[in-house]
């Protein structure tokens, strides 16, 4: 088996509600009887790669103040971007900005700003 044929499945098991840690264990015994140790570095890359993809592709809410935060979260509910928590972005001037499945919705005073210039520019 490859490393990447054991993260798969170590990542459903997880998803399926098993503990981590046992899961660990199990798997290092595992790679120990089976001589394939030298699998564990692939499996833990393949891991942290996978878990990444996942939180960049998970909805996400970021806001100017951590003030904005419960309006954020709550108008970014409306539009269908479910997050569990508003990360605070010191680039924004103000208001708020959500992420989902590659859409990016942005109500801050910075795009604000942007459209500004863009309409004077053009006019």
């Amino acid at each position: 088996m490859k490393a990447s044929t054991y993260a798969h499945a170590i990542s459903r098991l997880i998803e399926a509600g098993n503990e981590e840690g046992k899961l660990g264990d199990t798997l290092v015994a595992h790679l120990k009887s089976s001589g394939r140790m030298k699998l564990l570095p692939g499996i833990l890359a393949e891991l942290k790669s996978s878990a990444a993809r996942n939180a960049s592709v998970a909805d996400s809410v970021e806001v100017a103040h951590e003030s904005d935060a419960h309006a954020a979260l709550s108008e970014a509910k409306a539009l269908g971007i479910d997050a569990a928590k508003a990360h605070v972005n010191h680039t924004l001037l103000s208001g708020w900005r959500a992420k989902s499945k590659g859409t990016l919705v942005d109500r801050s005073g910075k795009r604000a700003l942007i459209d500004l210039y863009r309409k004077i520019a053009n006019a």
